[in-house]
């Protein structure tokens, strides 16, 4: 039994060490580093609608251009 535990917590620390690819651990590379242009800019507007789901009301929003 203690060697399988041994092997576990070996499995978990290795798993746990080796990180994920999808982890992002360098600065903001090519596109994604320049900051959006002002007319680009969107912000949520709650719409005149409502939603329900489960006998609970919830309010809808949507992405709109921001104005200047």
């Amino acid at each position: 039994m203690n060697k399988n535990r041994t092997w576990l917590f070996a499995v978990l620390v290795v798993c746990g060490m080796s990180g994920c690819a999808s982890t992002r651990t360098a600065g903001l590379a090519g596109a994604e580093s320049i900051p959006p242009v002002a007319a680009e800019l969107q912000v949520i507007r709650p719409l005149p609608s409502y939603g329900t789901m489960g006998g609970y009301r919830y309010r809808r929003f949507s992405a709109v251009a921001a104005a200047s």
